[in-house]
């Protein structure tokens, strides 16, 4: 009986250090049952106003209604939903729901700002398109872009990755919004293949937002006007059987699935400690095989030291690990659980070996972000340093958590993390939508340092990540320079990698 209990508890803590972070899939009778405040304001006699539509319809999916005025005070003790229209006067709104400890979803885009999810500034970090002076890019607005279709809203939405129309044409004139997130949003649909105009984003609980506003709740970022809703597509009859033309008219369903995953329970945390998490990734590593990629002739000693150090710190953990020169045909990763490519490589002889890896790849060499499509080509625009060489910004050894909730955090607390003991190279990168971004470079909030590609999501060529993917910005010598957080964080890296994707 006591080596039962105690084999349940190891299993337990092995759950709580993997497996924490498992979102769980949005429900399509989500809003049953879900008591709604709907903060709405009024429009002139002749601008049509959907309020009143939206709200009749929340009552089909089983929810209850209630409304508010922005003016009013902020009640929502037993809400399960905040809905904010675009109608609302946002100078009387304010931040009142900025802290609210339940979701918030918004299409009033000048309460971006005030909720903590946007900069404040009109037409560079949030925008409402009117049809008058930007009648081309109002237009071109009723199409958009799905960014991957592993993002949690377009899962629920059974939207794919590319093209679609959210609102119909023939519906009329609307003015559509959208907003510039930061790096800890999840961006859903852009306008104009451009993620700084994002249609949908959304904030996980925990999640950085602008300034040092973390998330208290979910948050989402609506692109609708004040008569957007009543123009949604919808495929329905014959289109409905037919994949492509279910694909292409799916705004209502955007919009349905967004309320739903709001309501849906938050990812989890990382609950277990550091020691635990430490033990569950010895569990983990029995049996596993990992290549780690590196270059046999260095010169520098020091580089020499860290991937011998890395080497045996990975064997201590208990993979079974062989080593692999960068010279050499990615063929060597067959059989492999993991790759790991040393940042003692040279990018230009590694090539784009291993990008198209059905395993999960683990990437320290941040200088071939681009060889393995995780971000676009630019150097020194898409990629760079912080060094005290080459580059404006100087060398760095503290990181930002921008999600915290994510199981690369290993449990830490967002915000300022000190990844390395003293100041050195720090790569950073500007990666695609469907990337999650797990930490930025302090002060350089649209600088990426750590994240990671779920399986299946687009990468920066548009093509899907074959297998799990992430970058941990070790330069070549850093290893021995991590703390005992950086360190974690490592750990935690491979312990998501070697973990099965959520199906």
């Amino acid at each position: 009986m006591i080596k039962t209990f105690k084999h349940l508890a190891v299993l337990s803590l092995a759950l709580l250090a993997t497996h924490a972070h498992a979102q769980q899939a949005v429900r399509d009778d989500a809003l049953k049952g879900k008591q709604i405040l709907f903060v709405i304001g009024a429009t002139a006699k002749d601008v049509p106003n959907d309020d009143p539509l939206i709200r009749d319809y929340l009552g089909t999916l089983g929810a209850t209604v209630t409304t508010a005025a922005a003016s009013d005070a902020a009640k929502v003790s037993g809400k399960d939903l905040v809905l904010i229209s675009s109608t609302v006067n946002a100078r009387e709104l304010g931040s009142k729901y900025r802290d609210a400890n339940v979701p918030v979803v918004t299409w009033s885009a000048y309460s971006f700002p005030l909720l903590g999810m946007t900069g404040d500034k009109l037409h560079e970090d949030f925008s409402v398109v009117r049809e008058k002076p930007f009648h081309n890019e109002n237009h071109a607005d009723y199409y958009a872009h799905a960014t991957s279709s592993t993002n949690p809203i377009l899962r629920a939405a059974k939207i794919p990755q590319g093209m679609f129309a959210p609102l119909l044409f023939s519906g009329g004139v609307t003015d559509p919004s959208w907003g510039k997130p930061s790096r800890g949003a999840d961006i859903a649909v852009v306008f104009g293949g451009d993620v700084d105009q994002a249609a949908v984003f959304s904030y996980e609980r925990g999640a950085a937002m602008m300034g040092d506003a973390v998330a208290p709740a979910r948050r989402v970022g609506l692109f609708l006007g004040h008569n957007s809703w009543s123009i949604l597509s919808d495929a329905q009859g014959p289109a409905a059987e037919d994949p492509k033309e279910y694909a292409w008219f799916s705004g209502r369903r955007l919009f349905d699935a967004a309320l739903k995953w709001a309501v849906s329970p938050p990812q989890a945390r990382v609950s277990a400690s550091l020691a635990e998490q430490r033990a569950a990734l010895e569990r983990t590593a029995r049996g596993k095989k990992v290549l780690f990629v590196r270059r046999y002739d260095l010169p520098w000693p020091e580089n020499e030291a860290s991937d011998q150090a890395q080497l045996a710190w990975l064997k201590s953990l208990g993979f079974e690990v062989s080593t692999a020169d960068h010279m050499e045909p990615d063929s060597r990763a067959k059989g492999m659980d993991l790759v790991i490519i040393s940042a003692s490589t040279n990018k230009y002889k590694l090539g784009v070996k291993y990008a198209d890896a059905n395993i999960p790849v683990l990437l320290l060499e941040a200088k071939a972000v681009d060889a393995l499509g995780m971000v676009s080509r630019r150097r020194n625009t898409d990629y760079g340093v912080n060094d005290h060489k080459e580059s404006l910004y100087p060398p760095e050894n503290y990181v930002h958590l921008v999600r915290s909730y994510h199981p690369v955090a290993a449990g830490l607390s967002p915000g300022q993390l000190k990844l390395y003991r003293t100041p050195g190279v720090l790569a950073w990168s500007r990666p695609p939508a469907g990337a999650q971004v797990i930490a930025t470079i302090p002060n350089q909030p649209e600088h990426a340092t750590m994240f990671a590609f779920e399986k299946g999501a687009t990468m920066a060529d548009e093509s899907q990540a074959p297998a799990r993917r992430f970058l941990f910005p070790l330069d070549a010598p850093r290893f021995p320079d991590l703390t005992e957080e950086g360190q974690a964080v490592y750990g935690a890296a491979l312990q998501w990698l070697l973990t099965p994707p959520t199906p």
